[in-house]
């Protein structure tokens, strides 16, 4: 049975004001994206709050690194420097110098890093670990950690408890055959997806930084 105009009428309105089903956009993480990319085994990084942490260092060598504190609800996290041209150094956000120095976690029975700031300030980290570092033997730290102020308090190691002596030693034939990058504890996320993100590809127009496709950095 043929429509007639009417109807026919009907159904071409019908589908013009039918609404369309949307395609709903994926969202990335882009520190699941970088995570992905990293190669090799990784170590925790040491996270210190109100509540003491107890480590025991075993080593006064670090690594240097510089980063970024990002706040865009894509990362949260500091992030790596990308160095010369980095479009966080470029649209002016702070770079932040970092000394990562392996300690042993006698609560977890695990190697991780600790970041440490240079600063030389009151109530700074590296300051209240000098005795510790500098120590013959291994002495377990307890650390609390309130904005920028840090509580740091000392005890010598008793006989019965573990001090990482295993662990250690593997971290340290681990790290010595090339196996561990201290600088992975922080996500690495080069320009181009740095750029893909809406609140620093505006700041980015702001400040007249020119979009690099061919840049990985």
């Amino acid at each position: 049975m043929k429509k007639n105009k009417i109807h026919e009428q009907s159904d071409i309105v019908e589908a013009k004001t039918k609404p369309k089903k949307k395609t709903a956009s994926k969202k990335v993480n882009l520190l699941d994206l970088a995570a992905t990319e990293s190669m090799g085994p990784t170590l925790d990084l040491v996270r210190l709050n109100f509540d003491e942490t107890a480590m025991i260092p075993f080593t006064s060598e670090s690594v240097e690194v510089e980063v970024h504190y990002c706040s865009e609800t894509e990362i949260r996290s500091y992030v790596m420097c990308n160095g010369p041209g980095c479009v966080l150094c470029r649209i002016g956000r702070k770079k932040d110098p970092r000394l990562l120095l392996p300690v042993y976690l006698p609560a977890s029975g695990c190697v991780a890093i600790l970041p440490v700031s240079p600063s030389l300030r009151p109530f700074a980290l590296l300051p209240q670990i000098f005795n510790v570092l500098e120590a013959e033997k291994l002495m377990v730290i307890f650390v609390t950690r309130d904005g920028s102020k840090y509580n740091v308090s000392t005890n010598e190691l008793q006989k019965d408890v573990d001090c990482g002596e295993a662990a250690i030693k593997r971290f340290l034939d681990d790290y010595e055959a090339g196996l561990h990058d201290l600088s992975a504890v922080y996500p690495k996320i080069n320009n181009p997806q740095l750029a893909n993100i809406e609140k620093i590809d505006r700041m980015m127009a702001l400040k007249g930084v020119r979009r690099d496709a061919d840049d990985k950095r």
